[in-house]
């Protein structure tokens, strides 16, 4: 290959269809809400979630060490 076949070759993208496009979807600059302002979740909601990870874990812990003796 010789220098002006390679600078041809470099000159074409990998794929046409693929172009540098402006966005133009979202024309507005404003800012949304922040992510957990638009949560529903309540206070003390959702405190039990330790209590059924530490039981699952203790469960599973049991299973692995009578299937391994």
């Amino acid at each position: 290959m010789n220098e002006q076949t390679r600078d041809q070759a470099s000159d074409v993208p990998l794929n046409p269809a693929l172009k540098s496009e402006t966005e133009t979807v979202y024309p507005t600059t404003e800012s949304s809400a922040a992510p957990v302002d638009t949560t529903s979740a309540k206070e003390n909601e959702g405190e039990g979630w330790p209590v059924i990870w530490l039981v699952v874990t203790v469960v599973c812990i049991a299973l692995a060490i009578y299937f391994l003796i």
